[in-house]
């Protein structure tokens, strides 16, 4: 591995204000439509049959981790880092393909790492939120990661789409951001495939966020996503990932977040949330959010129009 390129630390503290004060004068643009006139429905067979393909899994126990973030749930129990193979079939991965390269069109300029990205993409495409919407998808991502999910209450926050380019190289320095989420439960999925282009590793500290050092290299691992459609699932509020520049070509991935809806826990922070959409807009958002946070589970799966995945059938792949 080449660490000549060591990535920076994200803004934290004070920081965070500087940037929500920042977001607040220079607004990223939204995507212009919403009708995105897709040709391809979600349906639940676009989902491998058999189930992903998960690999490198470690619990925040095995990342070092001694209290688990639920309660009654162990610590052991939960998923911290994970890689996902196979997870759709090869339409389910072109059809996200297609609808992520479209939606490029309405990103916004990015001064992180990130060259450009698309927020709240649920609310720009219907085969996208009817799949984060899909039982049979939250009960796979649910195993996954140890707990019953629901997408993300907030829309902004829930899902993203990234679109990495080449950055001069006087910027990959400031650019490359190691940061944890102010989500908790998060996927990302690459949709280009490795000739696609170079650099761009996704990186993470195998260790709590306590014990990071972003000039230690020798607790980072590089995340194994060879083939397009290929995931990292990470509890992303306790591990702190990044992503190296990319040196040609395009990288784009989207990435969703959800929430357990059996406990009101949530890292997200106000000032996180305002760094990306400024003061004003987050006010509202922010409120709705801790409403959300307060429904019972049972109302959080009944607003997605399913019934609730519970925690036994975690551990019945039949079920």
């Amino acid at each position: 591995m080449n660490h000549s390129n060591t990535l920076s630390l994200f803004e934290r503290g004070v920081g965070r204000v500087k940037l929500a004060l920042k977001s607040t004068l220079k607004r990223t643009p939204r995507a212009s439509s919403i009708c995105l006139g897709e040709q391809v429905a979600w349906r639940d067979d676009l989902l491998r049959r058999q189930g992903p393909t998960v690999t490198d899994t470690r619990t925040l126990g095995e990342l070092g981790y001694s209290q688990s973030p639920h309660s009654k749930v162990a610590v052991d129990a939960i998923t911290g880092v994970a890689v996902v193979h196979r997870l759709f079939t090869l339409e389910g991965v072109a059809a996200l393909q297609d609808i992520c390269a479209r939606l490029e069109e309405g990103a916004g300029d990015s001064d992180w790492i990130i060259s450009r990205r698309t927020r709240g993409v649920t609310g720009l495409s219907s085969f996208i939120n009817d799949m984060m919407c899909s039982r049979s998808f939250l009960l796979a991502i649910s195993r996954i990661a140890g707990v019953p999910l629901v997408p993300y209450p907030m829309l902004n926050a829930r899902s993203q789409i990234n679109y990495y380019y080449p950055k001069p190289v006087e910027q990959q320095q400031q650019l490359g951001i190691w940061h944890t989420d102010g989500t908790n439960y998060v996927l990302n999925i690459v949709l280009s495939g490795p000739a696609d282009y170079s650099g761009g590793e996704f990186l993470f500290h195998n260790g709590t966020v306590d014990t990071f050092d972003a000039l230690d290299y020798r607790t980072f691992e590089t995340a194994r996503l060879d083939e397009p459609g290929d995931a990292l699932f990470i509890y992303g509020s306790r591990l702190f990932h990044g992503v190296r520049p990319v040196l040609s070509g395009r990288r784009m991935s989207l990435v969703l977040s959800f929430h357990c809806p059996y406990f009101g826990d949530d890292s997200n922070r106000f000032w996180h949330l305002a760094s990306d959409d400024g003061i004003p807009a987050t006010i509202p958002n922010w409120l709705g959010l801790r409403w959300a946070l307060h429904r019972s589970a049972v109302r959080q799966y009944a607003r997605i129009g399913i019934q609730p995945i519970t925690f036994e059938e975690l551990h019945h792949i039949g079920a």
